[in-house]
């Protein structure tokens, strides 16, 4: 069963990459398909990977959409900051 949970988190991984990788080639992505990414990474942020992913979206587009990620960031914080 762990052997499950790593594959679908190592499968995950690369479909997240490759949509974050994409919205950072977009020369604007709209708010809505990084809202939708940062929904998923936002599931998966308790692995490291997921986090670093998370981080590099919100720091791209940070300058195109402040409160979007200021959102997140918040909400990442009450997900997993909150226990620390």
């Amino acid at each position: 069963m762990i052997q499950k949970l790593l594959q679908i988190y190592d499968n995950a991984y690369t479909i997240y990459t490759d949509a974050v990788n994409s919205l950072i080639a977009a020369e604007k992505p709209s708010e809505h398909e990084v809202e939708r990414i940062l929904d998923g990474l936002l599931d998966f942020c308790g692995d490291i990977r997921f986090l670093d992913l998370f981080k590099r979206l919100c720091r791209y587009i940070y300058p195109m959409y402040p409160l979007l990620v200021t959102d997140y960031v918040h909400l990442y914080n009450l997900q997993y900051e909150e226990d620390k």
